[in-house]
């Protein structure tokens, strides 16, 4: 199963189990293109300039922070990240760094690689810091 299968079955089953104390969420980490951008660049084109020369001198925006878990959230009050991994996936340096940021200032992260782990793992660290 593919990481992003496992993190949609992730999702529903965190909204199932703790909608009423939380709320977790998703956001992709990349670079995008305005429309504006995009817009300029046909403009450019149509008025004779080189297709390729124009797309390579695109201005993109980032999005997300390198290293953030795959799903993010709020429950009991407890900020909560959620790496997802298929059965061999591994943690990158980047995000074992996020980890540690995260950890540091009391909030819970874990490595889970299906609902039932992301559950037991959080149930496990809430039960511990009470």
């Amino acid at each position: 199963m593919k990481e992003r299968d496992i993190q949609k079955k992730i999702l529903a089953r965190l909204s199932q189990e703790y909608h009423k104390r939380g709320l977790f969420w998703t956001r992709d980490v990349g670079q995008f293109i305005s429309v504006a951008e995009i817009a300029k660049a046909i403009k450019a084109i149509m008025g004779g300039a080189s297709p390729i020369e124009t797309l390579r001198k695109l201005r993109r925006l980032s999005i997300g922070l390198v290293g953030e878990p795959d799903i993010s959230g709020c429950l009991d009050g407890r900020w909560i990240g959620i790496e997802v991994k298929t059965a061999t996936g591994r943690q990158r340096p980047d995000q074992a760094k996020f980890q540690k940021a995260i950890e540091a200032r009391g909030g819970i992260y874990i490595i889970a690689r299906s609902p039932d782990d992301a559950i037991t793992q959080i149930e496990m660290l809430l039960r511990d810091a009470a």
